[in-house]
């Protein structure tokens, strides 16, 4: 199962959003933005907030458009108040971040773009390989429980 990232932004930051989720695509990830991930007359709140409960990951595009937008702060609300890894990368310098979040380590994309880029495409395909990892441990586990029941019920008869 692929990597879930939704992605949190601003309409007017549409742009960043759509080459950010190219990026997180490029590492192995299934980027979520609203924009483009949904069909015409579905329902937006409900939608967003089953996504934001099951992505993997929380990449939050926070601007001075962040900052003023009703959706991202009920969104990124939403991901703290349901234990997410939040990424905030800060696309302009000298916008904070808010309340809950303000002492998480963020990713300066204003300061060097290409290096930002390649720092975000880094940090997702660690985590996509954690995903990774993680799912084959569990095949390894029912695996073994498979076995034991199996012996347990040949040795049974």
């Amino acid at each position: 199962m692929a990597l879930n990232v939704f992605i949190s932004y601003s309409t007017y930051d549409i742009q960043n959003a759509k080459n950010l989720a190219g990026w997180v695509s490029q590492a192995g990830a299934q980027p979520f933005i609203s924009q483009y991930s949904l069909m015409p007359g579905t329902p937006l709140s409900p939608t967003i907030i089953n996504k934001i409960k099951n992505c993997d990951i929380f990449l939050l595009l926070w601007s001075e458009n962040a900052k003023n937008s009703e959706w991202v702060s009920q969104e990124i609300g939403i991901a703290v108040g349901n234990n997410k890894t939040i990424i905030p990368l800060v696309l302009h310098q000298g916008i904070y971040l808010p309340g809950f979040i303000k002492d998480l380590k963020y990713i300066d994309v204003y300061k060097d773009p290409v290096a930002a880029t390649n720092e975000i495409y880094s940090t997702i395909a660690i985590y996509v390989k954690q995903k990774e990892q993680q799912e084959e441990n569990i095949k390894i586990i029912f695996g073994v429980a498979g076995a034991i029941l199996l012996f347990v019920a040949i040795a049974g008869k």
